[in-house]
């Protein structure tokens, strides 16, 4: 009886291969194969690709193929375009110890040092830079819009009614402008356009204020905290004169400008300083030349022309009180001297005479030159103004022994007293009385001789 199920017939030896794990590994080093072995073998381990039965209820899609592009399409009309490809950046030129020159120097000593150098034919020009490659111009053709595009409109309709409406595809700002600003010439320094005659009485008026006191002049002449002028009683105090300069030239207030411009003038001429230049914090408008800075102060003349007569005083009384030459023999003197038209006028304080009298010339240019000319006379016996500092600096021998304030007379032996006398000017103002001093005004001799 036969068996139903025979076993499976074993495979010869001739037709039988061993398995994969018993088979020689290759070689990586190795000589290639046959190409027909690597046929068999690639073919042998490539599996076999049977449809299988999902492919009839999905099946595969088309390879895509070259789509014709519609120009005329809406579609089209928004698609970016392909880039050109990018131009490579050259690679820098090589550069070590291997591009430098070997170089020896002897020094003063004798001995030898060695450097490196650069050649003499190295390139120093820079590398240019690649030329950048030509892109579309990006616009609603390139770009598509988040929104359609409007409706072309007839040219009456055509006019913007919003500022935020897109210009040739660019949404404009509502606060940009839409046209340029017309052409307008250069505006001057707020400096230039000052009123000439506004900024003489403030430079006049402050000038007086600065010298009507001697001991508010000192303080601006020692240095120490100085107040603004021009700012009244809501000024700050300042650490020095240069501080207020720089706060009167450049002032906070468009207001005051005038003002504080005439303090300027007037602090840089109290300090011998040069107006003319823009203060800056180097203080080089602090360096002017002596000359410049005695004609500046002697051009401020106190109006009416007053000439200041010193040394009047004739002696004391039993009281202790000085006493001195009046108003009526002061007049009489001076017309003796051929000097008409002034108005004598003796300064009297606590102790009696001061020694000092003011004459009073006319107020008129005529009067000045009557004034300049007595003054004048007085310079010329070395009786002016420097000839009276002099006699102030010999405080040691007594007034009435003292041959630079007493004179005597050889045949009768009487003594009179030397006259001092100068025109007074700006810095004269606290040596006048206080009625006076508020009735006196300053003015520039420039201004009343032209011609000098």
């Amino acid at each position: 009886m036969k068996n139903p199920n025979p076993p499976p017939p074993r495979p010869s030896s001739s037709s039988a291969k061993p398995p994969a794990a018993m088979a020689p590994r290759k070689s990586r080093w190795g000589p290639p194969p046959p190409a027909g072995e690597k046929g068999a073998s690639t073919s042998a381990r490539t599996p076999s690709l049977a449809p299988s039965s999902d492919s009839r209820r999905h099946p595969a899609p088309p390879a895509p193929g070259p789509v014709a592009r519609n120009a005329a399409s809406p579609a089209a009309a928004f698609r970016p375009p392909q880039l050109q490809p990018s131009v490579e950046t050259p690679p820098p030129p090589p550069y070590g110890f291997h591009n430098l020159d070997r170089r020896t120097m002897l020094l003063a000593d004798g001995t030898v040092r060695t450097y490196f150098a650069l050649p003499p034919d190295y390139p120093f020009e820079p590398t240019p830079l690649p030329s950048l490659p030509h892109l579309p111009r990006a616009g609603p053709e390139v770009w598509p819009p988040h929104h359609q595009p409007p409706p072309q409109l007839a040219p009456h309709e055509a006019k913007r009614k919003h500022l935020a409406d897109s210009d040739e595809g660019f949404h404009r700002h509502p606060k940009q402008p839409r046209f340029e600003a017309p052409h307008q010439p250069p505006q001057l320094p707020p400096h230039a356009a000052v009123d000439r005659q506004a900024l003489k009485r403030a430079f006049l008026k402050y000038t007086k204020m600065l010298n009507e006191s001697a001991v508010q002049r000192r303080s601006y002449l020692e240095g120490g905290r100085v107040p603004c002028l021009a700012c009244g009683r809501s000024s700050k105090d300042f650490a020095d004169v240069h501080g207020l300069v720089m706060h009167a030239y450049n002032p906070p207030n468009a207001d005051s400008f005038v003002d504080h411009l005439g303090l300027h003038k007037a602090l840089c001429v109290l300090m011998g300083w040069d107006y003319t230049k823009v203060p800056e914090n180097s203080k080089a408008y602090q360096s002017l030349l002596p000359d410049l800075v005695q004609a500046s102060r002697e051009d401020l003349i106190i109006w009416p022309p007053t000439v200041i007569v010193r040394n009047t005083a004739t002696g004391r009384k039993k009281d202790g009180r000085c006493e001195g030459l009046g108003n009526k023999e002061m007049d009489k003197k001076i017309s003796e001297l051929g000097f008409a038209g002034g108005k004598s006028k003796s300064l009297y304080g606590k102790e009696g005479h001061l020694g000092l009298t003011l004459i009073k010339f006319a107020n008129s240019p005529s009067g000045l030159k009557e004034a300049e000319r007595f003054a004048e006379f007085l310079e010329r016996q070395d009786h002016g103004r420097i000839g009276w500092s002099r006699a102030q600096a010999n405080q040691s021998v007594d007034s009435d022994n003292n041959p630079l304030l007493v004179e005597m007379d050889n045949r009768t032996g009487e003594k009179t007293r030397v006259l001092y006398g100068y025109l007074a000017i700006s810095s004269d103002l606290d040596e006048l009385d206080s009625d006076s001093r508020k009735r006196a005004s300053l003015k520039s001799r420039r201004d009343l001789n032209p011609s000098d």
